[in-house]
């Protein structure tokens, strides 16, 4: 049996992890930071036009004090400021940011397959995700799970979402970058004009915001770690290597197919 060391314990609070796994959990913390990053880009940008204007205002009030003690200066822009700001506008890509999303799904979704199939194999793991009951156990069992955090949250428009809305506006974005007609796709901002068009039209029509979605998929990862976590403890309590096989599919899914990101200062030449 492999001499690695596989502890793997979550607290729901702290994840207790072996420096043999922690590639692992590390991969899965920079694609959520990434995501919370493009998630909150526009409010970033928004925060910078806001700043921005302040600093217009007080410079127009600078100016008119230079004028009420008759004090002449001449400088000219070459830009109208008001321009400069209206360029600071961000148009939200709300479908760039759930293609985004359910590329995150699938990554969780395959390194699960991994975990219960005991294989780092990238043909089997490809060829099970292609089976639609797979994939629909895999969405009830974490993402739309009554255990899921956001499920907590709302109870009500969980019943309303099925493995099918998802798979199937998960399909319409990703392959024709449009929105499916089982579920639409609403900014955040909108999320009260959306609860309220759902409980009009009986559900016929539903809301997932980005936000929404990231929160779900976080609930999801959550729960694979409890899982993780529960298989690791009552193993140590068996001495049972059925959780180290498992696990260390995982970590070589990561390590051999995970794309690495290479920084400029990690490039020696």
């Amino acid at each position: 049996m492999s001499e690695e060391s596989t502890h793997f314990i979550f607290d729901e609070q702290r994840v207790l992890i072996s420096p043999d796994l922690r590639i692992i959990f590390s991969f899965l913390k920079e694609i959520e930071k990434e995501i919370e990053s493009l998630l909150n880009f526009d409010k970033k940008i928004e925060s910078i036009r806001n700043r921005y204007l302040e600093i217009i205002k007080f410079v127009e009030f600078l100016g008119n004090k230079l004028k009420e003690k008759s004090i002449d200066f001449n400088y000219q822009l070459s830009e109208d400021p008001a321009n400069i700001a209206d360029d600071l506008k961000f148009h939200h890509p709300l479908r760039s940011e759930m293609i985004v999303l359910f590329a995150n799904l699938e990554t969780l979704f395959c390194l699960d397959i991994a975990y219960d199939n005991k294989t780092f194999d990238q043909g089997e793991i490809i060829s099970r995700a292609m089976d639609q009951k797979v994939v629909k156990a895999f969405i009830e069992n974490f993402c739309l799970s009554k255990d899921n955090d956001w499920s907590i949250k709302n109870p009500e428009r969980i019943q309303h979402i099925s493995p099918d809305d998802l798979r199937k506006l998960r399909n319409a974005l990703t392959h024709f970058f449009s929105v499916g007609k089982g579920m639409g796709v609403a900014h955040d901002l909108l999320n009260e004009k959306s609860r309220k068009l759902e409980l009009a039209t009986k559900f016929q029509a539903k809301f997932l915001s980005p936000e929404d979605l990231f929160e779900i998929l976080r609930g999801a990862a959550k729960l694979m770690m409890r899982k993780w976590s529960r298989d690791c403890i009552r193993d140590m309590s068996i001495k049972s290597g059925e959780f180290k096989e498992r696990i260390l599919c995982v970590r070589d899914v990561v390590g051999s197919h995970g794309v690495q990101v290479v920084m400029n200062d990690q490039i020696k030449i």
